[in-house]
């Protein structure tokens, strides 16, 4: 949207319900935003004046991602003029501190960092930096992050709007049901915060409502009941109402405390009137959600903390009653398999292991990896030659790494693409990039997805070294059965194409010959992919990769990349046995 308009000699300020019209050089009544000239610039984009990592359940959100955390954030201003306000040192000021500056990519990265799932635009009214706070949620949106408003509800109709599809909840205050007191002692109007409410409704956002009460300003019956009324019949029955305790502040602290009993009049109010979520927030009273159809009990909360969380995939654990809200969807993990065996169990000891691999260890030369060609037995055979590939690649930062493996116990025709969630790991779980995968699979006949296949440890002995190396990428498993190699030629070609993309072909040599035999054969697959040799990988090279090798070396014949093969060694390094021995290599291809 246009967040100005020009109206004769000024410019319309289109943010919020006020629409200031400013002159050049002059700014409105939230203090921020200011006429320049040829544009209302908001001065507090990228200079936040707080930011925290909090529960959502703070905000207060008690029915949109209940448990997770959400990283808060604010300016300075604001279009209100709340005597009460308990944020005044940020509400109320006016003086903008330019010393620091955040892009939206580097809030968004913080989220990322500290694995938020919400970004919260909070402390003081979020609509004066709707600018930025749309900047921000359009970045988050690329990472599955959602977005938050707590707000006091006097955004433009054009702004909310403009929301959708950006912001996913917002908490708005409604903070009496009396237009005089709101016009002349808190700014705005009651009637436009009300249109508001509706408005935001429609257009599909979570609405929770928070009514902060104020001795002898907001407490009456009369008034709690008018507010209840409205929520039940404008609203709806099952928008959550917080009933919030005041304490002494700002302009306002002859006032007292609110007694329990106020906060317990206007919960009993909203209960008498059908509402079925109604909350005594921030006196550490009974917070529990209960299911409005069994009355189970579904989510036990202390404050702002969740002692027990029984909701699954946003339903009742008793009756199956789909609950009101936006709910985590439980995640689907691709567990380990082989974690113990191929690989340790511990994150410590799996990085003795990669430390002792890197003693000594010096890189000659540069080389732009697309792929690399790694081996998968267990770590105290192979790990060495195939972490000489990753430490190589240490300082790529691939948005996505694409592991490709031959499966060993179960016969397919096809290649499996990993359609979970998550990538279970000793070093915590990679993310799965499952949209791309089920792309992947629409789009090529060759690609399915089976569950059987995934238990597979060509791909798994991966996945720790692609945590390690690359811990912020995600990560595509696809493990192939009897399919041609230029079919998968076909799919390596795509991924080449995106030079955020790393793709990892996962193979072993030959298995179980003698040293020397081994070493003749091995030499067969090491000139193949050295000389870029279609014909020599029918010459009696044995890898039990060999659909993916050839695939990928048919993919560089293409693009005219190179290959550089980095290390060979059999299992006799290890055992010291030269009478049955398996084969390892790693190679990069690239230029």
């Amino acid at each position: 949207m246009l967040y100005f308009k020009e109206e004769n000699d000024r410019l319309v300020c289109q943010l919020c319900s006020y629409y200031c019209k400013l002159k050049p050089n002059q700014t409105g009544i939230c203090g921020v935003n200011k006429n320049t000239g040829d544009k209302i610039e908001c001065l507090v984009y990228g200079h936040i004046g707080a930011i925290n990592i909090d529960p959502i359940e703070k905000k207060p959100l008690y029915h949109f991602l209940p448990k997770t955390k959400s990283l808060s954030l604010g300016t300075v201003g604001c279009n209100f003029k709340c005597s009460f306000c308990q944020n005044h040192g940020m509400s109320q000021e006016k003086n903008i501190d330019k010393s620091k500056y955040h892009s939206p990519q580097d809030v968004v990265n913080i989220a990322r960092k500290y694995k938020c799932e919400s970004i919260s635009y909070t402390y003081n009214e979020p609509t004066i930096f709707y600018p930025y706070a749309k900047d921000i949620a359009i970045e988050a949106k690329k990472y599955g992050i959602k977005n938050v408003y707590v707000s006091n509800g006097f955004e433009s109709p054009e702004v909310i709007d403009d929301m959708k599809g950006l912001i996913d909840a917002v908490n708005i205050d409604l903070k009496c049901f009396n237009d005089k007191y709101y016009k002349k002692n808190l700014g705005g109007n009651l009637n436009q915060v009300l249109e508001n409410l509706k408005h935001f409704k429609r257009n599909g956002i979570w609405v929770e409502v928070t009514t902060l009460l104020v001795p002898t300003k907001n407490d009456s019956k009369e008034e709690l009941e008018s507010i209840a009324r409205f929520i039940k019949e404008e609203l709806d029955e099952f928008t959550p109402w917080h009933i919030s305790s005041f304490h002494p502040d700002y302009k306002d602290l002859d006032l007292p405390r609110t007694s329990f009993e106020s906060l317990k009049l206007a919960h009993d109010i909203g209960k008498d009137f059908g509402l079925k979520y109604v909350y005594i927030g921030n006196i550490g009273f009974d917070n529990n959600t209960h299911c409005p159809k069994c009355n189970e009990i579904v989510l036990k909360r202390n404050r702002f903390e969740v002692l027990e969380n029984s909701v699954k995939n946003g339903k009742c654990p008793k009756c199956k009653y789909e609950l009101e809200g936006v709910y985590p969807k439980m995640k689907s993990i691709r567990k380990t398999g082989f974690c113990g065996s191929f690989y340790p169990e511990s994150k410590e000891e799996i990085l003795s292991y990669i430390d002792d691999f890197n003693k000594n260890f010096e890189v000659n030369g540069t080389f732009d990896t697309k792929a690399m060609i790694v081996p998968h037995a267990g770590y105290v055979y192979s790990g060495f030659t195939a972490n000489i590939a990753y430490n190589i690649c240490k300082d790529k930062k691939p948005k996505r790494v694409i592991v490709i493996g031959p499966t060993h116990n179960v016969y397919y025709e096809k290649a499996s693409v990993a359609l979970y969630d998550e990538y279970e790991t000793p070093f915590g779980n990679i993310e799965i990039d499952k949209k791309y995968s089920q792309e992947l699979i629409e789009k090529y006949d060759v690609l399915g997805f089976n569950e059987e296949l995934h238990l597979e440890h060509s791909t798994e002995t991966q996945a720790p070294f692609i945590k390690h190396y690359f811990p912020d990428a995600q990560i595509i498993e696809m493990i192939y059965g009897k399919v041609d190699y230029k079919a998968l030629s076909e799919v390596i070609d795509e991924f080449l194409e995106d030079e955020e993309n790393l793709i990892l072909i996962s193979t072993d040599l030959s298995h179980f010959h003698t040293q020397e035999k081994a070493n003749k054969l091995d030499n067969i697959c090491l000139n193949a992919i050295a000389k870029k040799d279609m014909e020599m990988f029918d010459k009696g090279c044995e890898a039990c990769g060999k659909i993916g090798v050839k695939a990928i070396i048919y993919s560089a014949i293409k693009k005219n990349y190179n290959s550089k093969v980095l290390h060979y060694c059999t299992s006799y390094n290890k055992t010291k046995d030269a009478s049955r021995v398996v084969g390892y290599t790693s190679a990069l291809i690239g230029n």
